[in-house]
């Protein structure tokens, strides 16, 4: 089943062991972001510092592994066209969106992937906080050993990665909303594709301002 995630907007589903799903980008650049919790226990999740740690990498690709804070792993990735996806940074939000300048200006955008990630999770009936996300199809690079920087998204229009369940999850996938060198002023949708039938969660901040 194919679901398009708008700009700006997130979405939550559940995905059973062994199933898998891809999430791409059809216009190029967009950044995703995404997250997975254990389906049984939703307090252990996704873990950036755990998956760079255990994959010694800070970059993951095909045939990588995503752990949790339980140092389990949670999703594998099966298959990759654009092989860059940032493992360094957290996800935008609102006070970023709202105080940090963006090409002089400021981007004043209503919510980041922080707040859409959790309303989506929230309409799957989880509560947790958010944790720092799989940035997908970002890249970030490291200068002289201080200094990391985000990048301008190698992705090229249609790329997709897609990620095999290593046990029962609850997966929640973001359109980035930040602006700026990574999917640069014009943002876009995010494609989704998961097993028939299953019941995509979608929830954004622009959703509750509107209600």
């Amino acid at each position: 089943m194919h679901h398009r995630i708008p700009k700006q907007s997130g979405v939550s589903f559940t995905i059973d062991r062994g199933a898998t799903f891809s999430v791409a980008t059809p216009e190029g650049r967009q950044v995703a972001d995404l997250v997975a919790f254990v389906r049984d226990s939703p307090t252990e999740r996704f873990s950036q510092s755990y998956t760079r740690d255990l994959n010694g990498k800070i970059r993951i690709t095909t045939d990588d592994l995503l752990y949790t804070t339980a140092g389990e792993p949670i999703l594998a990735i099966t298959d990759d066209d654009c092989g860059v996806h940032d493992i360094l940074f957290g996800p935008c939000t609102g006070w970023m969106l709202t105080d940090r300048p963006y090409d002089g200006g400021v981007q004043n955008e209503p919510g980041g992937c922080r707040e859409n990630l959790s309303l989506a999770l929230a309409a799957a009936g989880v509560s947790e906080p958010v944790p720092d996300t799989l940035n997908v199809f970002q890249k970030s690079t490291i200068t002289e050993q201080t200094y990391f920087n985000v990048r301008e998204s190698p992705a090229e229009p249609g790329d997709t990665i897609t990620f095999e369940a290593k046990q029962g999850a609850i997966v929640a996938v973001a359109a980035c909303s930040a602006k700026g060198v990574a999917s640069g002023s014009d943002l876009g949708p995010i494609d989704l594709t998961v097993p028939d039938e299953t019941t995509i969660h979608e929830r954004s901040v622009l959703d509750e301002r509107a209600d």
